[in-house]
């Protein structure tokens, strides 16, 4: 089975495929049940089949992410919770049916207290399409 992704661009100027060389999600090993979706990812979309794995991980990056969601057709059943460890947000899907669906994060500035912090939120969005098994 052959990923592809149209690239779109991404936030701050990052480029990337899912299942790059590094792995997007910290212990995800992309391969033909599993695809990795990392902030790189962000503006792309990605081709999967029913009954494939989605496993999403933002990091950090001096941002606080929240809010992960899909947003249109639900056709990805969430996996477990969605988690948030060292400043990284990850969260697994199974791809249940085709068709089309997002999946949408926000990031803010992580900001000590007392310091001055930009004002900002950072919308990263993966559209996802969906086909039946060949």
């Amino acid at each position: 089975m052959v990923l592809t992704a149209c690239l779109l661009g991404s936030p701050l100027g990052a480029l990337g495929r899912a299942g790059g060389t590094e792995p997007a999600v910290p212990g995800c090993h992309p391969g033909s049940h599993v695809v990795c979706l990392g902030r790189s990812d962000g503006g792309h979309t990605v081709h999967v089949v029913v009954g494939q794995t989605v496993m999403v991980g933002l990091a950090g990056s001096g941002l606080r992410w929240s809010d992960l969601r899909q947003v249109g057709r639900h056709l990805l059943r969430q996996h477990g919770a969605t988690a948030e460890r060292g400043g990284t947000l990850t969260a697994s899907y199974v791809a249940t049916a085709a068709g089309r669906t997002e999946l949408r994060a926000s990031g803010a500035p992580n900001c000590a207290p007392g310091e001055a912090c930009p004002q900002f939120i950072l919308l990263w969005q993966v559209r996802i399409v969906i086909s039946s098994r060949k």
